[in-house]
């Protein structure tokens, strides 16, 4: 089963893997959307956890902090020279 969530116009979506030993990797795969494409993308790995539970929590948590401090940033925003209209 694959957690989604969308937070503040992001979604991002729980890629943890199970380990060996059973445990978890939580992984989160964080996407900005415009209209119906990506505009940007954002993969974080995180520890081990014991549980599928425990690695939703956490990638929960670290994906609306990240949110939180992007949100205001534009990375696609370039420098330009041309003047603004008025």
């Amino acid at each position: 089963m694959t957690f989604r969530s969308v937070y503040q116009g992001f979604v991002f979506t729980d890629c943890s893997t199970r380990t060996e030993d059973g445990r978890f990797r939580a992984r989160v795969a964080i996407m900005s959307l415009e209209g119906t494409r990506t505009r940007s993308q954002r993969f974080i790995d995180l520890e081990i956890v014991p549980s599928q539970t425990a690695a939703i929590e956490r990638i929960t948590a670290v994906a609306r902090a990240w949110i939180d401090t992007e949100i205001d940033k534009d990375p696609l925003s370039l420098p330009t020279n041309f003047s603004e209209f008025q």
